[in-house]
């Protein structure tokens, strides 16, 4: 009775394709997001590079730089949008089997019959296709010094994803800069989400906020510092463990043997203090929950907490590590710039 529903399933079961048309911004930029779990972080790519440039075997996350096919990329909302539109084309196909079927079976009935049936199928309403919405304030853009591709991201970018190309040195102050713009409009975001949500969500949003800075900050110097410290010219007679950069002890020992200075030397007592505690709280925030333990109090010298006690980040104290991490990045880049490379022997 179902032959056409059948025949249409069976087509379905040997494979089709289905054109479904993404959203592009604006400008021309696709929304990209990082498949690695521990990443996960939002980007854009432009179409054009994207489809050109970008390669359909690897693409490279602009924040991590972990690698993946191009078809791994898909943010959640675009993930939707094709499972749904998706879900239109076989719903679409299915109704007209199930139309034309239904219609076969009332055709066939006698009409003189004392029984009658028929067969009537209605089709469900199909579901809408809602676009994404991107929120364009914070977005920073990019252009590849290596392979002139352009992308975008919230926040710090640091590697091109058609090329892999570190440019964490020439991004660094624009990255602290989206730092400094969402500080800037924190109030604004707390009077919206207070209107339209309610007063903890707005809290807990700015309180987020505020601490995504402080990470955010951290990493982007990182990065920076990794970048720098590969191209002195007497790299090869150091091998730094991974993740060196995150320890701020352990990078300033490092720059010590290199250059004959390290961070102590390029900032005041008190700020490399403050710094060395931005550091620790990064620490705590990616790995702990921000929820103070010894380490922390031993590392840190900070006694403004107790231990059990959860961070608390305020906004002054980002906008302080964002002025703090600028001036060392101007002082390194000074320090590089006029010093003779001769490793240190400790």
């Amino acid at each position: 009775m179902f032959k056409d529903v059948i025949r249409e399933l069976h087509r379905m079961e040997e494979g089709m394709r289905v054109s479904i048309q993404l959203e592009l911004d604006d400008a021309g930029y696709l929304d990209r997001k990082c498949p690695s779990k521990e990443c996960k972080i939002d980007f854009k790519v432009h179409f054009e590079d994207w489809r050109n440039k970008v390669a359909d075997e690897v693409v490279f996350c602009p924040i991590c730089r972990y690698q993946a096919a191009s078809t791994e990329w898909n943010t959640q909302a675009q993930e939707q949008q094709i499972k749904t539109e998706a879900m239109r084309y076989v719903q679409g196909r299915l109704d007209s089997a199930f139309s034309a079927n239904a219609r076969q079976f009332n055709r066939s009935q006698p009409r003189d019959s004392f029984i009658k049936m028929s067969l009537t199928y209605r089709p469900g309403l199909l579901p809408v296709v809602i676009p994404a919405a991107a929120n364009e304030i914070l977005r920073q853009q990019y252009t590849c010094e290596n392979c002139a591709s352009r992308y975008s991201s919230l926040g710090a970018a640091f590697f091109c994803p058609a090329c892999g190309h570190n440019s964490a040195i020439s991004t660094l102050d624009a990255s602290v800069r989206t730092v400094q713009k969402t500080l800037e409009i924190l109030q604004e975001i707390r009077e919206t989400l207070t209107k339209e949500r309610d007063p903890d969500t707005s809290e807990n949003s700015v309180r987020h906020l505020c601490e995504n800075g402080l990470v955010k900050l951290v990493s982007s110097f990182q990065c920076f510092a990794e970048a720098l410290f590969d191209r002195i010219p007497n790299r090869a007679a150091f091998n730094p463990r991974r993740n060196l950069f995150q320890n701020l002890l352990e990078s300033d020992h490092l720059w010590r043997l290199a250059i004959g200075g390290g961070y102590a030397d390029m900032l005041s007592a008190s700020e490399y203090s403050a710094l060395v505690i931005f550091f620790q709280q990064r620490h705590l925030l990616a790995h702990k929950e921000g929820i103070v333990d010894q380490d922390y109090l031993d590392r840190s010298g900070d006694q403004r907490y107790a231990l059990g006690q959860r961070l608390v980040i305020r906004s002054e104290a980002v906008t302080r590590l964002a002025d703090l991490i600028l001036h060392l990045a101007d002082e390194l880049r000074k320090r590089l710039q006029c010093i003779t490379y001769e490793p240190i022997i400790p």
